[in-house]
């Protein structure tokens, strides 16, 4: 990793259109699809069967394997299908349909956990199915149970949001100001750390106020305002650019003594041990040149993305629709995917704003490799993709350090060629954990 005062370095548009708009509840689909891998670790199980009547945060998929999370009824009504869907990006996997009675009824089972000591603070946030709610919907309960077997000197809250468009997370904090606040009292009670720092970038100076007023005589919360740059939101340059510490390729945050969580996961968290209501909405962005009247939307998990975009005046039918941001985000071809734990944005742009640019030569400019935030070679990269003995790939693409790749789209911005240098990159990775896979596999024979 290159070490400079900020390894943020990128200035993007912002395009913050709906940083002054409070999140709309919408109306209620129709029915919600609610896949089973809406976190990163392993699939969900459904508990449920067709044609049984379920409620508002009714659990209806436990967590099953290693970093699972449960997933609960977002609306009241009757279980439709439990098979398979294919989603953006071709995967199939396992949903449940609910088909919406119009009650929205909460299960009248639901009660506040109790929680007095950090196991059950942490079996809390487990039950809860909070996962990562600014797109690496890692479940919040893995990442917090690290203080069971690490010294956390400080658990940094991620309210950074840079990417263009997106303010779901900057409504969250003013908005919901008193949910982050408990969430992050929490944490203080239970976790025992020193130190909880709220970083949000200074373009969001509602939220730094609101936040800097609720904790301004607590000595353990700092509010830390972060220079306005592209990818300040990710972990390893939050990380840096607050504590100056440096995770390296394969390390755990933890053994560094921090901890990163989302802001809006640390308000839901706080929603739930309140009220017992588990993660069954969220708020999602909706905007693009196509839309009219950008919103932000309080939408339950698991709408149909072409329902929001029915909660919205459009200008023009869109020639491209992302789910979450345009440098992160993924484009989808069916108006049916729903929106998922993760999702924070629907953006929707104009056909002219959709057309896909035209690679040319690369002409060694080394702008990519200039704005890397890892500071990683990438046109080394490229070369090592050409190399025909897969052992030696491998190794030279482990020698480079891709795995410190944190797939922000940089390289591909700045390239003045237009190439796809970001997926060069995803090809290399995928490449990498497939031979690694089968090389592990090899050796447990």
């Amino acid at each position: 990793m290159l070490f400079k005062k900020n390894i943020s370095s990128l200035h993007v548009p912002h395009n913050k259109n709906t940083a002054s708009c409070a999140p709309v509840q919408i109306s209620a689909p129709k029915e919600v699809v609610l896949p089973m891998n809406m976190q990163s670790g392993h699939d969900a199980e459904p508990v449920v069967s067709v044609g049984d009547h379920v409620y508002v945060g009714q659990l209806v998929a436990r967590e099953e394997g290693r970093n699972s999370s449960p997933i609960h009824a977002s609306v009241s009504g009757i279980v439709k299908e439990i098979a398979p869907i294919k989603l953006a990006g071709g995967k199939t996997v396992m949903a449940i349909t609910i088909e919406n009675d119009g009650k929205m009824e909460a299960d009248p089972e639901m009660k506040a956990p109790t929680v007095t000591n950090l196991d059950e603070f942490l079996d809390a946030v487990r039950a809860s199915g909070v996962v990562g709610l600014g797109g690496a919907a890692f479940p919040v309960w893995a990442k917090l149970d690290a203080v069971r077997r690490n010294e956390i000197e400080t658990i940094l809250v991620n309210g950074a949001e840079c990417e263009p468009y997106i303010t779901s997370d900057h409504r969250m904090m003013v908005d919901y100001s008193d949910l982050v606040a408990k969430g992050v009292k929490l944490m203080q009670e239970h976790m025992n750390v020193p130190k909880i720092v709220i970083a949000i970038e200074n373009n969001k100076q509602d939220a730094i106020d609101k936040l800097g007023e609720i904790f301004k005589n607590d000595p353990g919360v700092e509010i830390y305002p972060l220079e306005t740059v592209y990818p300040q939101g990710a972990k390893q340059v939050l990380l840096y650019n607050v504590t100056g510490k440096v995770v390296k390729g394969g390390q755990r945050m933890a053994a560094l003594g921090v901890l990163i969580i989302n802001v809006s996961s640390v308000a839901k968290l706080a929603q739930y041990i309140e009220t017992g209501m588990p993660l069954v909405d969220r708020i999602v962005t909706v905007d693009g040149t196509a839309v009219k009247e950008p919103k932000n939307l309080l939408v339950p998990i698991g709408t149909p993305v072409s329902h929001l975009l029915s909660e919205v005046e459009m200008k023009s039918e869109p020639g491209k629709i992302l789910i979450g941001g345009p440098m992160l985000g993924h484009a989808i071809t069916e108006l049916d995917d729903p929106v998922i734990k993760a999702t924070n944005a629907i953006l929707a742009f104009e056909e002219k704003d959709s057309v896909e640019l035209e690679p040319t030569a690369c002409i060694r400019c080394g702008r990519c490799m200039a704005n890397c935030p890892v500071g990683l070679n990438i046109v080394a990269v490229g070369r090592a993709m050409n190399i025909q003995d897969e052992d030696a790939r491998a190794e030279r693409l482990t020698q480079l350090g891709l795995k410190q790749c944190i797939e922000c789209a940089c390289c591909s911005y700045v390239c003045p060629a237009q190439r796809p240098v970001l997926s060069k990159n995803l090809e290399a990775k995928r490449f990498l954990r497939a031979y690694n896979a089968a090389k592990k596999e090899e050796g447990g024979k």
